[in-house]
């Protein structure tokens, strides 16, 4: 019971802030939208970049450790 008194006085207040407050008088810029389209490209460029390299140098890894392995200079035996 306690609670629904107080969430009923948290939504009477939420309520009379919104009817109270003024509008605002805000507007977005037109340069926001080229602002965010470069922060977009920008973000998917960095990816692919940071993507590409990962890769490259697993495959580097890779790839040394089977040469490393079928190189026949490095076996010792016979």
């Amino acid at each position: 019971m306690r609670n629904a008194h107080r969430s009923a006085m948290l939504l009477l207040a939420i309520g009379m802030c919104l009817t109270v407050c003024r509008p605002a008088e805000a507007y977005i810029d037109g340069g926001s939208g080229s602002y965010l389209l470069q922060i977009l490209f920008a973000t998917f460029f960095a990816a692919s970049f940071a993507i590409k390299s990962t890769f490259r140098n697993l495959k580097t890894v890779v790839m040394g450790r089977r040469a490393a392995k079928n190189d026949p200079a490095n076996h010792k035996g016979a």
